[in-house]
């Protein structure tokens, strides 16, 4: 591919010029200055939009690891020539805000005091239940039980069901065929993530053509088998939709592909993001078993003490206190459960950060990329975390109290306001939680607040905003279909295993249907989409944190790895050569 003539018209050139600091060669000589220069970069403006957040003058990049440690992102520290590149580079000239001046200790300090404030109160709720109710009978101490149903009355036996139908047990071969499910969805998805690796390209293409044939196919099979003609009509249109979309997006493939095989690669090399995502997930479970509990219990206590008497109509009514006590569980399940998700979104974008500024630099990656990053987002980042997720559990907590009353709403003008309100909520939580991802990767990878971070986001999505949905639904395509083949081949050769475990056995055959079997089948295929997650969720972050980094400073990647950003110059040359803040 031919390279335009550069500078472009009203453009820098790149180097910057020594009144910049950076006269000196890259990678710096023997006995020269440490790496990056010492002079800040880009250049600090007398005045700083933040508010004295990060004043003119500090030098990058960003050292917000706590202890020290090594700071990151690196500076693209000179000449175009480096590293191997022989491609010019240009870049715009510097925006008027210091986007890379390192923030003075933790950021959004206050919005971490609500999340352990918050906590707090979740915790006095769980005391208050666990030591007023009685868990072996899930009934208030102190007061009378309620009396057992009649219909409890009755022959019914221990295992058997009272119309004599056979008992459903978990036996050797369904307990064989789980442990082999889970063993070969471990493997599915390290073979996905290989072939995601090595033959990103056709995967793409090959998901987005699979989509098209598959609305095609439930077209027909709509108008053919169910004559379900309106539901037909719009599976061909996504179809029609879909041919489209590729015919337009085929050009941005190439990209995709890059961008996948690079984020698969760096997944593949340090492990631990794999370790962390499993971490999470356990996390994520016992806080979400501990929440069940917690709400049942409270539930019980708050229904039984705080029951008020209506004088009208003589029925027990739930009591105000209830509805508080339910509304703050609610919101502190969508906050801790933002947190949590959040967290380790922001620990994979800094860890693939780390790999975008400092493999292939002087300094090095880290000993261990995972845990920095992990300590960061816990510390100095842990404040902007809570923040955007307090932002998103607000919004979700008053969906569910909407939609709480609209189920208890028998007025059809009200109900269809709620419904309206909910309609727009829902909207307005769509875009913050797109916003928000993109958001923590400016926060994992330069340590801002998470207004600032915002607001260097809204420019991307202006800026970049085309190039970004595009990417996302490419890549996310085969996210999608790796997910649903993984979970398709888990439960496949589940399958397989059951019915050869129970031959083994010479186990008796089962009349009529067999419960057990699918129980053994939505298992396995709930386990393999579950393993993939562990997968994807790395993957997706990686691909966020990657495309905000080239967005930002596409000249440090042409100094740390010149092979790659050559690839990213061939198949994208506007984000190679240009960064967002261009004029």
């Amino acid at each position: 591919m031919a390279d335009p003539s550069y500078p472009l018209p009203g453009q820098a050139p790149y180097p910057p010029p020594p009144a910049y600091g950076h006269a000196a060669p890259y990678p710096p000589a023997a006995g020269s200055s440490a790496y990056p220069p010492s002079a800040a970069y880009p250049p600090q403006p007398a005045s700083d939009p933040y508010g004295g957040k990060g004043a003119g003058g500090a030098s990058y990049p960003v050292n917000n690891e706590p202890g020290g440690g090594a700071k990151y992102p690196p500076t693209a520290g000179a000449g175009a020539g480096a590293m191997g590149s022989t491609s010019p580079m240009v870049v715009s000239p510097q925006p008027p805000e210091s986007r890379f001046a390192p923030p003075s200790g933790p950021q959004d300090l206050w919005a971490a005091i609500v999340f352990l404030v918050h906590l707090v109160g979740f915790g006095v709720i769980a005391a208050i239940g666990f030591s007023n109710v009685d868990l072996a009978t899930m009934s208030v101490k102190g007061y009378p039980r309620n009396s057992p149903s009649s219909g409890s009355t009755g022959s019914s036996s221990g295992s058997g069901s009272s119309s004599g139908g056979t008992p459903i047990e978990f036996g050797p071969s369904a307990i064989s065929s789980i442990v082999i499910g889970c063993l070969v969805a471990g493997g599915a998805s390290m073979a996905y993530l290989w072939l995601m690796a090595k033959y990103p390209k056709q995967l793409i293409k090959g998901t987005f053509i699979a989509s098209i044939l598959f609305y095609l196919a439930m077209g027909v099979l709509s108008f053919v088998l169910t004559k379900n003609f309106i539901v037909g009509i719009i599976c061909v249109l996504f179809a029609i939709f879909g041919a489209l979309a590729y015919r337009a997006f085929k050009s941005r493939m190439p990209f995709a592909a890059v961008m996948l095989s690079t984020v698969t690669g760096v997944t593949t090399k340090y492990t631990g993001t794999l370790w962390l995502a499993l971490a999470s997930l356990l996390v994520n479970l016992a806080y979400t078993v501990l929440f069940v509990v917690v709400f049942i219990v409270a539930t019980v206590y708050w229904v039984t003490t705080a029951a008020t008497v209506n004088e009208r109509t003589g029925q027990t009514q739930v009591g105000a206190i209830t509805y508080v006590v339910w509304v703050y569980l609610a919101f502190s399940f969508y906050f801790t459960s933002q947190v949590l998700r959040n967290s380790f979104h922001c620990t994979v974008a800094g860890v693939f950060a780390s790999f975008y500024f400092m493999s292939g630099s002087p300094q090095g990656m880290p000993a261990n990329p995972t845990l920095s990053a992990l300590k960061r987002t816990l510390t100095t980042s842990f404040g902007s975390v809570c923040y955007g997720s307090l932002i998103i559990a607000i919004v979700q907590t008053l969906r569910a109290v909407i939609n709480q009353a609209r189920q208890n709403n028998d007025n059809a003008a009200m109900a269809f306001v709620l419904c309206c309100i909910d309609c727009i909520l829902s909207c307005i939580e769509g875009l913050l939680e797109a916003m928000n991802h993109y958001a923590f990767c400016q926060v994992a990878i330069y340590g801002k607040d998470y207004c600032r971070a915002a607001k260097d986001t809204w420019t991307m999505v202006k800026d970049r905003g085309v190039d970004l949905l595009i990417n996302d639904c490419l890549i996310g395509n085969v996210l999608s279909y790796g997910s649903l083949l993984v979970a398709g081949f888990t439960t496949a050769i589940t399958w397989v295993v059951y019915v050869a475990a129970r031959a083994a056995a010479k186990e008796a055959a089962v009349a009529g249907f067999d419960v057990m079997m699918l129980i053994v089948l939505i298992l396995a295929f709930c386990i393999g989409a579950i393993m993939f997650s562990l997968v994807s969720v790395v993957i997706d972050s990686g691909v966020a944190s990657t495309f905000v980094c080239l967005a930002e400073d596409p000249a440090a990647l042409q100094q740390t790895k010149p092979e790659l950003w050559d690839k990213i110059r061939e198949t994208y040359p506007q984000a190679a050569f240009l960064s967002m803040y261009s004029a």
